[in-house]
């Protein structure tokens, strides 16, 4: 990118920042566009000459499309004009205005102005829209007939969620959702994916997660060391299942989840919350069998043995047999195993004293059909000697 041209009509031995930028522009603005208003004001007060959007995002480790966000942000509060090229509608010089004289937007040289509309466009599958975190994400705007097709998913972890250009849009110019991705990504501390932006999209423009609560849920996720945005995701679509919108409900949730819940997915290697038809199962064996969770735990680990995978009903199936026995620790489940392991022995015991010949009636066949003669001793010595004289 070609080198910006910085303007100013006094350079200073010192950097000074009016109090009307602190008192008034400062409070409200992203952090990371304050560190750039700070920066550019120092470089044009001591005269620097050798600047541009790309070294300015190395500096700040940020993305060039950040610092362009951040330089728009100001020409909007009326505190700096950017000059374009005509041509190509880049960026090629900036000039910082006093704060308490700020230049209203008919002050700024027309030619300085974008007066052009934006071209609608169409996006393709592929295409991507620009997030005003400066991520690039996939956008989509599904038909209803196939946001109806996917809403049937394998799981909360694998559900697809999508988000429409007018959301992309709209959240671009929020400053809220910018304020939410930057602290996000400082619980992260690490840039946000773009997956991670599309869930944060989803959850603050169509669940309606409120700023607190999408705090929470990371504060939440990061405590337990799982910021994968599959599990985030399955945690935030289980809450919002069970309609939790404040962070003390989260809380209380988690706190219900944080025992036995976790101890069930855990035990069925889940790697994720436990669905809401999963806890129906999990309140039903604790509070309407009152079970251990030592019990639940034990079905749970018979039924990983017997079919290698997590099962419910089978789990369920298990327990119930175990409350027909009124079964509801594990020193129930030892005298239950003791009991069957007695009947099963006693079976193989009379099963090994029968006699086969006694209880199962030999199989006829042609040559045991055939009518015998009734020959005696006598007879059958009378044809040996007969044989014997030939």
């Amino acid at each position: 990118m070609e080198q910006l041209l910085l303007c100013s009509d006094h350079i200073p031995l010192t950097t000074s920042i009016y109090n009307t930028f602190i008192q008034k522009y400062m409070p409200d603005a992203n952090g990371s566009y304050v560190k750039v208003y700070l920066y550019l004001s120092m470089c044009i007060q001591s005269g620097e000459k050798s600047l541009s959007i790309t070294s300015l995002a190395d500096l700040m480790e940020n993305t060039e499309k950040d610092i362009i966000r951040a330089l728009h942000y100001w020409e909007k509060k009326g505190l700096m004009v950017l000059q374009r090229d005509d041509t190509t509608d880049t960026i090629t010089a900036i000039e910082i205005c006093n704060p308490d004289t700020p230049d209203s937007p008919q002050s700024i040289p027309a030619n300085n102005r974008i007066t052009s509309q934006p071209k609608q466009k169409t996006l393709k599958k592929e295409d991507k829209v620009q997030h005003p975190r400066g991520t690039d994400i996939p956008a989509a705007a599904p038909s209803p007939g196939k946001q109806a097709e996917e809403t049937a998913a394998d799981s909360l972890s694998s559900q697809e969620i999508t988000v429409t250009e007018e959301q992309i849009l709209r959240l671009s110019k929020n400053e809220d959702f910018s304020w939410i991705c930057l602290i996000v990504e400082n619980y992260l501390k690490r840039t946000l994916k773009p997956a991670e932006v599309q869930l944060l999209t989803y959850l603050f423009d169509t669940l309606h997660f409120s700023k607190e609560l999408l705090l929470h849920l990371y504060e939440y996720c990061c405590s337990l060391d799982k910021t994968n945005v599959k599990y985030v995701q399955a945690v935030a679509l289980s809450w919002a299942e069970q309609n939790i919108t404040t962070p003390e409900q989260a809380q209380r949730q988690s706190t219900v989840y944080n025992t036995a819940h976790a101890e069930i997915a855990r035990a069925l290697a889940l790697g994720r919350p436990l669905a809401k038809i999963e806890c129906e199962y999990a309140k039903r064996w604790q509070d309407g069998w009152h079970m251990d969770l030592a019990v639940i735990l034990e079905a749970c680990n018979r039924t990983m043995l017997a079919i290698q995978k997590a099962d419910f009903k089978y789990i369920d199936g298990i327990l119930n047999n175990w409350h027909k026995e009124n079964v509801h620790t594990l020193q129930d489940i030892k005298i239950c195993d003791e009991k069957h392991n007695r009947k099963k022995e006693e079976a193989q015991r009379q099963n090994a004293g029968k006699s086969p010949a006694k209880n199962m009636p030999a199989k006829k066949t042609q040559f045991q059909n055939f009518q015998q003669r009734n020959t005696s001793k006598a007879e059958i010595d009378e044809l040996e000697k007969k044989l014997l004289t030939r």
